[in-house]
């Protein structure tokens, strides 16, 4: 049990998984079948609070906490101190589940925020790798948006609630582009490498990557303002230029690889969910954005926690990585609840049953997922966690020099 403690990605994406599975068999499932709502009222509040600032929120940590060793060249957390953070993360979801005290919730909800911005920040500066404090910045910028949100929930602005919902979703889309447009093509490089197919040249097109940055951080900046349509349009524009940062990265030549198809497939959802959200929030297609918020939610979210975090259990003993049958069945799976969920607004007469169905192969993907990856709970940490067999020097600065395949 020990070895469980001795690598975060373990604990942190162990509860990530668990909490996406029971985020969505509690509300909408379980209460359909008869069971109590979670404290946190309306329920839709507690479901969309639990998926941004608990499973994605888990994920995110257990990827830094991971990361970080690779970019500053320090021990990662482990044992007493790595239990002591799961803990209050586990704490804080009881507190939303049980309804307790708006103090008790801020306390503990604020208390993981903020230890691992505390964390994070303190390690990168001692390595004085400042180039990624950005990332510190960006947990303590997700710790005040839960704040907020907990105080709206309690006062019952749940209007409120849902919009800044749409802010931090818009910041987590930030975030995972950040991370995926620079993992990603190296993990391809290195993967066509190893396989002796090198002369297919990955083509990385930083400046494009700039813009969709900026694009982003300008659509969250006047979403906050209250600049609804400068918002929206401004997230179209982010979706153009993400998708072209994609040409170039030999798609195509990689689907045969389960762990880069999966991450290509994920990524993907991102430009199209920001299009979509956009679209829609712009009023321009007669679509719901409540609705639409699922392509980024489940397509790119929940895929991108799959592809990524599910690296760390492909590791086999010649030092490469192999998919399991478990990791494609449960990727595939997340997909089909995608778009299911996607055309609940094209079928009004089956809208309970297809969201019941979303909910339903949602469920089931990440238990069949969760299955193949609890060998990579136990035994000596493989390191490096997200990658195998390296044939290309990567910067040990970047994300990606966790590394490729």
């Amino acid at each position: 049990m020990n070895a469980f403690w001795d690598a975060p990605y373990r604990p942190l994406f162990l509860s990530a998984f668990l909490y996406a599975l029971l985020s969505v068999a509690w509300w909408p499932l379980g209460v359909q079948l008869g069971l109590p709502e979670p404290g946190l009222k309306p329920a839709v509040l507690w479901h969309v609070h639990e998926l941004l600032f608990g499973f994605a929120a888990a994920a995110i940590a257990g990827y830094l906490l991971t990361a970080l060793p690779g970019w500053t060249g320090r021990q990662p957390l482990r044992g007493p101190a790595l239990k002591a953070l799961v803990s209050v993360w586990l704490l804080a979801r009881t507190a939303s589940a049980m309804d307790l005290p708006l103090a008790a919730a801020l306390f503990l909800n604020s208390a993981f925020f903020l230890a691992l911005c505390g964390y994070i920040f303190s390690e990168l500066a001692a390595a004085r790798i400042y180039c990624k404090l950005g990332y510190a910045g960006a947990v303590l910028a997700l710790g005040l948006g839960e704040a907020f949100f907990l105080v709206n929930a309690k006062a019952g602005n749940i209007w409120t609630c849902l919009n800044l919902a749409q802010s931090v979703l818009i910041g987590f889309l930030v975030l995972m582009f950040s991370i995926g447009a620079r993992a990603i093509p190296a993990f391809t490089r290195n993967w066509l490498a190893l396989s002796g197919r090198s002369t297919l040249q990955v083509q990385e097109h930083a400046q494009t990557r700039a813009v969709s940055q900026g694009l982003l951080i300008l659509a969250l900046a006047f979403k906050l303002a209250g600049a609804e349509d400068a918002a929206n349009a401004l997230l179209v524009a982010a979706a153009m230029a993400m998708f072209c940062s994609i040409p170039g990265w030999r798609t195509l030549a990689i689907l045969s690889n389960p762990l880069l198809a999966a991450l290509h497939v994920a990524f993907l959802w991102l430009p199209a969910g920001a299009l979509l959200v956009g679209v829609t929030g712009l009023d321009l297609a007669g679509y719901p954005v409540s609705t639409a918020i699922h392509a980024i939610t489940i397509g790119g979210m929940s895929g991108l926690v799959m592809a990524i975090a599910g690296r760390a259990g492909a590791h086999s003993s010649g030092g490469t990585m192999r998919a399991s049958k478990s990791f494609s069945i449960g990727v595939l799976l997340n997909g089909a609840a995608a778009w299911i969920r996607l055309s609940v607004p094209l079928f009004p007469a089956l809208t309970d049953k297809l969201t019941v169905g979303a909910a339903l192969l949602w469920c089931t993907g990440w238990l069949v997922f969760i299955a193949g990856f609890l060998p990579a709970l136990s035994g000596p940490p493989r390191r490096p966690v997200l990658s195998g067999r390296r044939l290309i020097a990567q910067d040990p600065t970047e994300p990606s020099a966790q590394a490729p395949e």
